[in-house]
C-alpha cells in the first residue's frame, strides 16, 4: 500500500469547520432594554496549508465558503445574523465568544472538497431553522 508522504514546499486546500463556542449576542431594542442572547458560530473556511518539513502550516484563508448560528451549545435552532436583527427589529447586534472547536461535521483535512461539502450540509441540515424569537435563549 502507498502512503503519500508530504514534502517539504507542499500544499494542500481544503475545508475547516470552525466552531465560536460559548458566544452570544448582546443588543439593545428600540424599547431600550438590554437583550443577550446565546449564539454558537459554526463557519465553513477553506484553508490553504504548505508543510514545512514537519508540519502542515496555515499560508492562505480563502474566506468563509458558509456559516450559521445556532441558539444554545451543539443544539438549538439554526439562524442568520438579519434574522436575530429582523426577529428582535435592531440594526446591530455585538457578537462575543470565549471558546474555539473545530469540524465536528467530520471533515477531515484528506476530504475531498466535496465530501467536506456533504459532511458540511449534513451537520448543518441537522438543526431546524428558527422560525420565533422564543426560540431563543437568554442569558
Amino acid at each position: 500500500m502507498e502512503t503519500n508522504t508530504p514534502k517539504e514546499g507542499d500544499t494542500r486546500d481544503f475545508y475547516l469547520h470552525e466552531i465560536m463556542t460559548k458566544g452570544g449576542f448582546t443588543f439593545t431594542t428600540k424599547e431600550d432594554e438590554d437583550i443577550e442572547v446565546n449564539a454558537q458560530h459554526h463557519v465553513l473556511s477553506e484553508i490553504t496549508q504548505e508543510f514545512d518539513g514537519e508540519d502542515w502550516i496555515e499560508v492562505d484563508r480563502e474566506g468563509e465558503e458558509d456559516s450559521f448560528f445556532l441558539t444554545d451549545y451543539e443544539r438549538g435552532y439554526r439562524f442568520e445574523y438579519e434574522e436575530l436583527c429582523e426577529l428582535y427589529d435592531v440594526e446591530y447586534a455585538d457578537y462575543d465568544w470565549n471558546g474555539y472547536g473545530c469540524d465536528w461535521c467530520g471533515i477531515e483535512d484528506t476530504d475531498t472538497k466535496e465530501q467536506a461539502l456533504e459532511k458540511w450540509e449534513a451537520y448543518k441540515n441537522k438543526f431546524p431553522l428558527l422560525t420565533s424569537k422564543d426560540q431563543f435563549e437568554e442569558c
